[in-house]
């Protein structure tokens, strides 16, 4: 069986940052402030959020965008200071609650409190989006802090498992906190209920696989698999468009050339001692978009970073028959989607070349684990 490894990525939360009635028209300026935020434009943004501040009608709005001004420039103090006058403000407004109980959960030392503020913004929380953002939060902190009986009990507080929810996204956080609280079975059955109605979700695919896996059940995740390798190839650039793209160009992440990522790879290998370099000078560094159809068919994972195939150096010389090929691959694809900027590809690439190494070397999942190469 080849060794592998693959790389975790959580999902962010969206949350909706308007304060005004459904059935009052967004406002211009405020509008622009956010617009300018999300283009990186921090001075912009706060100067709209001061100007509604400075008008009573508009504060919390003000209040909010100017808390997200803090948040972007790493103001935490500042940001909550905005959260805390906005909730003082309207105690009924689940937003500022669960905002700050985010923040605050970013501090190993503070999940207690920002738990107390996720629980505030579930009692709040009116529409279903604003319930699942906070009841996913209250989980995420339990599992966090180390409770995850508490995280299964808060998530027991989902709609039913067999009607969509009305975000996908939403969905994915839900099934990945359920898997983290080990109840398995119960994200196995939201995943086919979205599959079921959105079919084209390769990550709701890929999870599924994956409960399949933690299940027991090969052919339900050897099904899955293949699925979710159709599905990311289909949504992948086509690869004679790449040809006349530069570097980072065209797809919504990062992106290497082949030609490129061969040279970080010889880059990280022109790093090893001489005489580990001698001993690897014989095995291929071979890149490929995505694993096999044939390997994945079989259960290997479609979205492998890299794979080790063959004999591990220390075990090459009393194998009898005929020899193992011999070879590391890098899955271009994979590598991309794991990165969301081109330092981090490179990076990933460097790591993942050296965990791969590390199993022709003949270390194992927890050595390498050890080593930072997890």
């Amino acid at each position: 069986m080849p060794n592998d490894d693959k790389h975790d990525h959580d999902h962010p939360h969206d949350h909706d940052h308007d304060h005004a009635h459904e059935d009052e028209a967004p406002d211009p300026e405020l509008q622009a402030g956010w617009e300018a935020l999300e283009a990186g434009n921090v001075e912009a943004a706060r100067t709209a959020a001061r100007a509604a501040i400075a008008d009573k009608d508009r504060l919390l709005d003000g209040l909010l965008l100017d808390a997200a001004c803090a948040r972007e420039e790493g103001d935490v103090k500042g940001a909550l200071a905005s959260l805390t006058r906005a909730a003082a403000e309207d105690d009924e407004w689940c937003t500022p609650e669960l905002w700050m109980g985010e923040l605050l959960s970013e501090d190993p030392e503070r999940g207690d409190e920002a738990l107390r503020h996720a629980r505030r913004a579930l009692d709040l929380a009116e529409e279903e989006d604003e319930y699942l953002g906070a009841l996913s939060l209250k989980a995420a902190i339990e599992l966090d802090l180390g409770r995850p009986t508490e995280a299964r009990k808060t998530l027991e507080g989902l709609p039913p498992a067999d009607v969509p929810l009305e975000d996908p996204v939403a969905t994915l956080d839900v099934v990945e906190l359920l898997m983290d609280a080990g109840d398995v079975e119960q994200a196995r059955v939201r995943l086919t209920t979205l599959t079921t109605a959105e079919p084209e979700l390769a990550e709701a695919w890929y999870l599924l696989g994956a409960c399949a896996e933690l299940l027991d059940d090969e052919a339900g995740k050897r099904a899955a698999w293949v699925k979710t390798r159709e599905l990311d190839l289909r949504d992948a650039p086509a690869a004679e468009d790449e040809s006349e793209q530069g570097e980072g160009e065209g797809k919504d992440g990062p992106s290497l050339t082949e030609d490129e990522l061969v040279a970080v790879a010889e880059a990280t290998l022109a790093s090893f001692p001489e005489n580990l370099r001698s001993l690897l000078s014989n095995v291929p560094i071979v890149v490929a978009e995505v694993p096999a159809a044939a390997d994945v068919a079989t259960g290997l994972d479609p979205r492998l970073l890299g794979l080790f195939s063959g004999t591990p150096h220390a075990e090459a010389g009393g194998v009898m028959g005929h020899a193992q090929l011999t070879e590391i691959l890098l899955f271009r694809r994979n590598l991309e989607r794991a990165a969301p900027d081109e330092e981090t590809l490179r990076e990933e690439v460097r790591v993942t070349l050296l965990h791969e190494a590390g199993h022709f070397f003949g270390l194992d999942e927890a050595a390498l684990t050890r080593l930072g190469l997890d």
